[in-house]
């Protein structure tokens, strides 16, 4: 028994000990575990040595390190881990020919059918890349995709030679890296990410080239159902607000819309249950493309299908609050089943109007409508009347509401319109007894003492607000009047110079 249980036993631990090795290193970097399992631990000592001082960034170190274990072990399951190791350690060297030259080019000389082999024509490629050779660059990227069909590490090539493509404007490699990443290549967990990417860039070049089906169908690659249509969906319209910007691809992005509009009526045919927010959305791409008696149809085609409902309602009186026909937003808005919504959307237009007595009048009526939420309306009520510069009846309006300190600050601030600084005074030192609300207070006060002509109060509060509250920005803003106003330097939290 304890013979099997150490046979269980070490591969477990070399398992444990490659992957800690490998700590720190990239995926093009890293050994084998069947490679670490297969080496003499005087090898695997060799290697962790030379591993310490490159993870280090003691590269000649490593270098001659990894020299060693291929002179030494050059019949060794890991010489060519150790080569490809060495060539790394010669790019980080600033040494890139000779990384290439009798590094990788060994690698896949000495080693070709290795595991290596196939890490160091990806590294050559993207070395060639680092280095501006792009023309060599493509051909060794290429050689990986060829010589290594099946390799996870050909996906990284293609995405290099996609970069490539993009750059130089070369469509037509650039559709077919695309067609491949997004059909034949197989999503592996290393692989999805970027065959992901590649099927939404394929899906909006055909998009833009009005080629909607196409876009769809690459996109089937990815998703389905409700994910498949949304995606589908949100990168039409991403792509129709792109064309819209030029005049001279408005022409595609009309023709684009009426692809996603005919599917979207598709949808109502195939999915009648989602007919009404398909038409809802159908409303959307009119007004995106600044049709506003297109979504008015439709408006009209969902209330025949469907009836009128508060959320119908809600966009008929949006659209005419859109085309300035407020008038007839507001009796839409008094349609409302939800009688209070209505009535607040009411209110919400007269204040955009700053048609105060209105709006006022619409609130006292949501007071007996919609008393739960009565200090809302109340509170709107008295800005309503700060509006009107009514403060009088602004202050009596705040004395209704429970919310102290706001409505206290709220009062003080309509007694100081009134010349009341007094009153206010009053107010704000009740304000001091909530630690948040205190350095505004304070500062408060001292403002109010200067409109009360009380010079001395009004530099004695300054300077307490300094002193009781140094780390606050009222204690800044006081400090900073102090200077500008009375020419007096005060140590925040301190002492002062007279």
């Amino acid at each position: 028994m304890a013979r099997q249980y150490q046979r269980r036993l070490v591969p477990a631990l070399l398992l444990a000990l490659a992957l800690h090795a490998g700590a720190g290193l990239s995926t093009l970097e890293q050994i084998e575990v069947k490679t670490f399992a297969q080496m003499r631990e005087v090898e695997r000592h060799q290697l962790k040595i030379a591993e310490k001082h490159y993870t280090s960034g003691n590269f000649k170190v490593a270098l001659a390190e990894y020299e060693k274990f291929v002179t030494l072990y050059q019949n060794s399951v890991g010489a060519a881990y150790a080569q490809l190791m060495w060539s790394h350690s010669m790019l980080h060297l600033k040494k890139p020919a000779t990384a290439l030259r009798d590094g990788f080019q060994s690698v896949i000389d000495y080693w070709p059918d290795s595991h290596e082999a196939t890490l160091a024509a990806y590294c050559m490629a993207d070395a060639y890349r680092t280095m501006g050779e792009v023309k060599k660059a493509r051909k060794a990227f290429n050689f990986v995709i060829t010589e290594y069909p099946d390799h996870s590490i050909t996906v990284r090539a293609k995405v290099a030679l996609l970069h490539y493509a993009r750059l130089h404007d070369d469509q037509p490699k650039r559709l077919e890296l695309l067609n491949d990443l997004t059909f034949k290549t197989e999503r592996s967990d290393a692989a999805k990410s970027a065959c992901v990417e590649a099927t939404h860039e394929l899906a909006r070049l055909h998009f833009l080239a009005q080629h909607f089906t196409q876009g769809k169908r690459a996109l089937t690659t990815t998703y389905e159902g409700a994910k498949l249509f949304s995606t589908v969906h949100d990168l039409t319209v991403e792509t129709i607000k792109h064309l819209l910007k030029k005049p001279d691809t408005r022409k595609a992005a009309l023709t684009l819309a009426e692809q996603l509009i005919a599917e979207l009526r598709a949808q109502c045919v195939e999915n009648p249950d989602s007919s009404k927010a398909m038409l809802y959305r159908v409303a959307v791409v009119h007004g995106i493309l600044g049709q506003p008696s297109d979504i008015w149809r439709v408006y009209k085609e969902i209330e025949d299908r469907f009836g009128e409902d508060d959320e119908l309602l809600g966009k008929m009186a949006g659209w005419n609050k859109d085309r300035d026909k407020r008038d007839e937003a507001r009796r839409i808005y008094g349609q409302f089943k939800d009688i209070i919504a209505g009535q607040k959307e009411i209110a919400s237009m007269f204040l955009e109007e700053k048609r105060f007595k209105e709006a006022i009048a619409v609130y006292l009526k949501l007071l007996d409508l919609d008393g739960d939420h009565a200090a809302d309306h109340q509170w709107s009520i008295a800005g309503c009347y700060e509006k009107l510069a009514d403060w009088k009846k602004a202050i009596a309006t705040y004395r209704q509401i429970d919310r102290f300190p706001k409505t206290h600050f709220s009062m003080a601030a309509c007694y100081r319109k009134l010349k009341q600084p007094k009153e206010a005074i009053v107010l704000y030192n009740q304000c001091k007894v909530i630690d948040k609300s205190a350095p505004e207070a304070s500062l408060q006060i001292g403002f109010s003492y200067e409109e009360a002509k009380e010079r001395e109060k009004a530099i004695r509060t300054f300077q307490m607000t300094c002193k009781r509250y140094p780390k606050s920005n009222q204690a800044s803003r006081a400090h900073a009047h102090l200077q500008n106003k009375y020419n007096i330097n005060v140590t925040l939290g301190g002492a002062q110079d007279e």
